[in-house]
């Protein structure tokens, strides 16, 4: 299904996008929807990218705070207690 939208642009912004249509033997719509469909796929690797930021600095804010706490556990046992709090404390 497609939808009919009304959208305002600069004067200047849709003399290049009408420039970009007509090199490339495109409609306005088929640049405006590449264009959208662009952006919004960019917007989703940026948040994703986001998440897995935030997901190493708590593994490394982890670490951290394993090294200071634990430095007399040995390290198998540390591996235990990792997996362990990664299953939510329960046996496979």
């Amino acid at each position: 299904m497609t939808a009919r939208v009304t959208i305002s642009l600069p004067d200047e912004l849709l003399a290049q996008l009408d420039a970009i249509a007509e090199s490339e033997s495109l409609t306005r719509s088929d640049v405006v929807r590449e264009a959208a469909g662009e952006y919004l796929t960019a917007r989703t690797r940026g948040a994703e990218a986001e998440t897995r930021k935030r997901a190493v600095e708590d593994g490394i804010a982890w670490l951290r705070d394993a090294a200071t706490r634990s430095a007399d556990i040995p390290s198998l046992e540390l591996l235990r207690q990792v997996r362990d709090e990664s299953l939510g404390g329960s046996e496979r």
